[in-house]
């Protein structure tokens, strides 16, 4: 005994499966293209109102006479529509509703033409009806000089369904003398049907002879439509789906597609030149394999006239990537992508393009983020207005100005089945098979996006409108000094060359008044000058503190829930020993709240003389049980000599809160080495240089590369993974350097990669 099958199950394998007409259309595109065709020629006639076809298909037989019917269709038929005579002639022809029934079934129909290689009778019997034939699966495996094959799973010939009731298969090879005929009527497949699929018998017969002797390809026939093909219709079709069916950032289009309606060729659209022309803004990218064997993602983006570049290793890719090991990554294969991106605000005018109007409506229809192409065919829905698949819309409104979302791009990333054969199609064509890698894929394209590129053009705009630089109250002082003299000087020598002015005291008064006036509101300009100075300290301690805060409460989190196992797993025996291990996580724990106790109210504010060696030996021991967790090897090293000291003057919580984030960024990334080389020996130095006065932090996790070494310190700028880093921590860090007139820089190592922190002590010393 075995599974029996109803003919209904073919219904859910093809009208069902497919969600659109244009999707439909692409399967049967896709057949053209594997069979070797050059191109493909879709028509779509139109000879019989909808609204009549409709009335007469749901009529009850016999409700209405047969000449009644004769008369209504002849009333419908579209004036102007290719053969219609023979639609004409079938109607008056009909001797009974069934006759009728054939006429009007077809009347509209679609074909879909190539001139491949074609099937022959025996093919069209065993691949053809065949469901989920393995041919195009085992052509995949064969060499093809660069033809790629696109099915693979037997099925897409079933979208026909979802198009018309009625199916007409006209094919030959170039060795046959006639065409072969398939007919189905899909009705039979219906919800409605009890039969068993292998009780409904197909057959392909030998059809008309071929005119011409050389003739081949094939012609799919759909009739029985199931919905209006008018042409606004088709032309949504056309600007929608074919427009995007091919890369349209090619020059042009891999597989040639022509539309017709009724006897009208339709326009497919391309993207104009001016839309790439006059984009705000670009980012180009290729995630490739380097010799060595390692994967590198890189690119330059654009905005304006500046250009940037950007690279990610392994580490980072896998940090933010979302994959669990190396491997994932790397199975991803090797992928290109380009975006361009529109300021809406400022998009204006263009002199043969059109209006604002026009121009907006124009680009709209290209917008959508990024479309997904394999070998360069589309693969759907990605792109589409109703598809956000990288979640660029909600991450956008997040932030202020919804900036970077998907009515911003045009763009498209660029696969092939050789090099990407992870990323495979679902059954029913929305989309790529949920899997580790597609999401790692789809991971890596959103940081671009959302990350990468916006933190870019943030950057960019800020630079385009550069702060005034301010005038220090010192000089605006000085400034008011010297007017106040003059002002007193010209009144003295009034009083003396107009003795009239003497007469007149009240006038003498309100100007000395004015001078008054002045040194007051200079009072209060000195005021809010250093209130100022006092909120933009406490905003940096707070942003600060709310970094380490963070930090501090993933280790309050970890410790409990450490300790919390331990105290559950405590032995019957050997308790002693457990509970041990408890007193030494709590003693950490203890020392690190410790270290972090200036970062409250009544500490951060304070200036205070702070013996720097000890200071320092005292905070990464207060990381002890954090680094023997992460198996990093940490050392201090104080210079010239291992009893030099040095005092600096300043606030400790500040202070504390610039080391802890470079120790913080270095166990990251050293962890996201060891997840690439699990044989990887993480170290973090720490070098304090009593002479130079300056403290040194080293570690040999990945480094920064050039590009990024003045990013890492702009606000926002962050390479970690969502969620792991809000990119503030060493802009913070900086600014709090800056505020005790001292400077932390980065230093490039032998290797060429900057490894190295430098806080110079400056006027701390």
């Amino acid at each position: 005994m075995s599974f029996k099958i109803t003919a209904r199950t073919i219904l859910h394998l093809g009208s069902e499966l497919i969600s659109s007409d244009g999707i439909a259309l692409y399967e049967l595109i896709k057949n053209s293209y594997d069979a070797g065709s050059k191109n493909v020629r879709i028509t779509v006639v139109n000879r019989l109102a909808r609204s009549v076809q409709r009335d007469f298909l749901q009529a009850i037989p016999g409700a209405k006479s047969h000449a009644h019917w004769q008369k209504t269709l002849m009333e419908g038929l579209v004036e102007g529509a290719p053969e219609t005579g023979a639609i004409r002639n079938a109607i008056v022809s009909a001797r009974d509703h069934d006759a009728l029934k054939r006429a009007v079934i077809a009347s509209n129909y679609i074909a879909v033409a190539d001139t491949g290689r074609g099937m022959s009778l025996r093919e069209l019997d065993s691949a053809f009806l065949t469901i989920g034939t393995r041919s195009k699966l085992i052509e995949k495996g064969q060499p093809q000089d660069g033809f790629a094959i696109l099915g693979e799973k037997g099925i897409g010939r079933l979208s026909a369904m979802r198009l018309g009731s009625h199916l007409v298969v006209q094919t030959a090879k170039i060795t046959d003398k006639n065409w072969n005929r398939l007919i189905i009527d899909w009705s039979r497949f219906d919800h409605a049907s009890e039969e068993l699929l292998e009780d409904i018998k197909l057959a392909p017969v030998v059809g008309p002879a071929k005119t011409e002797a050389d003739a081949h390809g094939t012609t799919i026939h759909i009739s029985g439509l199931h919905r209006d093909w008018s042409r606004p219709h088709v032309e949504e079709i056309a600007q929608k789906d074919f427009a995007r069916l091919n890369d349209p950032f090619a020059k042009a289009p891999r597989f040639p597609i022509v539309l017709k309606y009724n006897d009208d060729i339709l326009t497919i659209p391309r993207i104009e030149p001016w839309i790439f022309e006059h984009a705000h803004g670009k980012l180009s990218g290729e995630f490739r394999k380097l010799a060595d064997g390692e994967y590198y993602l890189s690119g330059t983006m654009r905005f304006g006239q500046r250009e940037e570049t950007f690279g990610y290793s392994e580490v980072e890719l896998l940090s933010f990537s979302e994959a669990k090991d190396l491997s994932i990554l790397r199975s991803i294969g090797p992928f290109q992508l380009e975006f361009y991106w529109y300021n809406r605000g400022l998009l204006k005018a263009m002199e043969g393009v059109g209006d604002l109007d026009t121009v907006r409506k124009r680009l709209a229809v290209w917008t959508g983020g990024l479309m997904l192409y394999r070998d360069g065919f589309r693969v759907l829905p990605y792109g589409n207005s109703d598809d956000d698949w990288l979640d660029l819309d909600r991450k956008a409104l997040a932030r202020s100005g919804f900036k970077v979302n998907r009515a911003q791009l045009v763009g498209r990333v660029l696969i092939t089945q050789k090099d990407n054969p992870q990323l495979k199609d679902q059954a029913n064509r929305e989309g790529l098979i949920d899997a580790e890698e597609k999401r790692a894929f789809q991971a890596v394209l959103g940081y671009l996006v959302q990350q990468t590129f916006w933190s870019f053009i943030s950057r960019m705009e800020k630079a385009t409108k550069p702060p005034k630089e301010p005038v220090r109250s010192e000089v605006v002082e000085q400034r008011l000094a010297t007017q106040e003299e003059r002002l007193e000087k010209n009144l003295e020598l009034l009083q003396k060359m107009v003795p009239e002015v003497r007469k007149q005291p009240e006038i003498v008064r309100e100007l000395k008044l004015g001078i008054a006036e002045i040194s007051s509101v200079m009072a209060d300009v000195r005021h809010l000058a250093d209130e100022y100075q006092e909120g933009r300290k406490q905003l940096l301690n707070l942003a600060g503190v709310g970094i380490t805060v963070e930090v501090l409460a993933h280790e309050l989190n970890r410790a409990t829930e450490s300790a919390l196992d331990t105290l559950q797993h405590l032995p019957a025996s050997g308790s002693e020993k457990a509970l041990s291990v408890l007193a030494t996580q709590l003693k950490t724990l203890q020392k690190r709240l410790k270290i972090l106790d200036p970062l409250s109210t009544a500490g951060r504010n304070r200036k205070e003389k702070i013996l720097l060696r000890s200071f320092l030996q005292d905070l990464l021991e207060s990381h002890l049980e954090q680094f023997q967790r992460e198996k990093i090897k940490w050392s201090l090293s104080v210079l010239p000599t291992p009893h030099s000291t040095i005092t600096i003057t300043a606030v400790r919580g500040m202070v504390v809160q610039i080391l802890e984030n470079l120790i913080s960024n270095s166990v990251y990334w050293l962890r996201q080495k060891q997840r690439v080389d699990p044989d990887f020996k993480a170290e973090i130095s720490v070098e304090l240089d009593t002479t130079d006065q300056t403290i040194r932090f080293t570690d040999n996790g990945p480094g920064i590369q050039d590009q990024d070494k003045e990013q890492i310190f702009e606000p926002f700028f962050t390479k970690k993974a969502a969620g792991q880093g809000k990119g503030l921590g060493l802009f913070i860090s900086r600014e709090i350097a800056k505020y005790h007139k001292a400077t932390l820089d980065i230093e490039r190592g032998e290797d060429g990669v900057f490894r190295t922190f430098v806080l110079d002590l400056g006027e701390m010393a």
